[in-house]
């Protein structure tokens, strides 16, 4: 049996030849289509009023679903709907379809703070126009019905293995076997931020590295940033040299360097995503009538056209 703190892990293999790039996809827009879809789903998380946890959980099925499945045949738009309908039924925080889908027209059609909403120019009036959201009757019933239909299709891909462990929780619990907490309050908030922001990172890390990891990493950061001293390990028995911190909560060195790296390049790399597709997620995320990957399929062309 495996512990309930650990995750199945990507293996290489699938880190180096996913699905979508198979079918022809490449991979930085791969990686632009992914960052979409986990930052519609933490938005959509906001306007839902759902927990981190929930959100998280979405965000987690959604990469595991595109290890063994392509963003070609499955668009990413309705995929984040059925994401966040799972999730939000397996931590017991339900939403119904209709609210996921009319959140995520809102986030798609009006400048708001999600990074690939339209930007806001002078053609956006300052209340928006109900109209520009709307989603008629017939879609809905359209998109409900892919909606569930994703959401088999994803528990079928997954191998029904939904179990996600977060590192939410075992980060309080670190910082309160520290004993950082009343020293350094703010350290909480700057340890959940750079788990958040894992969630966005173009590595995967939740994939690829295992919760206690991944808090050991955010802590250690935020701790720098908070000035905050940590306790020394002493000494590990049967080894001269002296241990950090780290290795109390079962993390080596060199990954918490890794990690370490990882978390500080995602702020960046954000930055220049939103800025390279700003203005064009619509279109990008365009999904026909018949659920095909439009936007998707005319990005493919003109990079076809542009090789030519």
């Amino acid at each position: 049996m495996g512990s309930l703190l650990a995750n199945p892990l990507a293996s290489p293999l699938q880190l180096a030849a996913s699905p979508s790039q198979s079918d022809g996809i490449p991979q930085d827009l791969e990686a632009s289509l992914r960052f979409a879809g986990c930052a519609l789903i933490q938005s959509a998380g906001i306007l839902l009023r759902l927990p981190q946890t929930t959100v998280a959980t979405a965000i987690v099925l959604l990469q595991r679903f595109y290890l063994v499945s392509s963003m070609r045949e499955h668009p990413i738009r309705p995929t984040v709907s059925a994401a966040l309908f799972l999730s939000s039924k397996l931590t017991e925080q339900a939403r119904r379809p209709r609210d996921i889908i009319n959140v995520l027209a809102y986030i798609l059609s009006v400048p708001t703070p999600c990074p690939i909403s339209p930007p806001k120019t002078g053609d956006f009036p300052e209340t928006p126009n109900p109209e520009t959201y709307y989603v008629p009757e017939s879609s809905y019933f359209a998109q409900r019905t892919h909606l569930l239909q994703l959401e088999a299709h994803i528990l079928r891909a997954i191998a029904f293995q939904t179990h996600i462990a977060l590192p939410y929780t075992l980060a309080i619990n670190y910082l309160q076997a520290l004993d950082a907490l009343k020293p350094h309050p703010t350290i909480v908030k700057r340890t959940f931020g750079y788990l958040t922001d894992a969630l966005l990172s173009p590595s995967l890390l939740y994939l690829t590295h295992q919760p206690n990891a991944l808090a050991v990493a955010a802590i250690y950061l935020a701790a720098r940033e908070c000035g905050a001293k940590m306790p020394d390990a002493g000494l590990v028995p049967g080894v001269e040299v002296e241990a950090g911190w780290w290795d109390i909560f079962d993390v080596d060195r060199e990954e918490l360097g890794f990690l370490v790296v990882c978390l500080k390049a995602v702020g960046e790399w954000v930055g220049t995503e939103v800025e390279k597709w700003r203005g064009k997620w619509g279109d990008l995320l365009a999904v026909g009538e018949d659920g095909s990957a439009e936007g998707l399929e005319r990005e493919l062309e003109r990079r076809r056209r542009g090789e030519e």
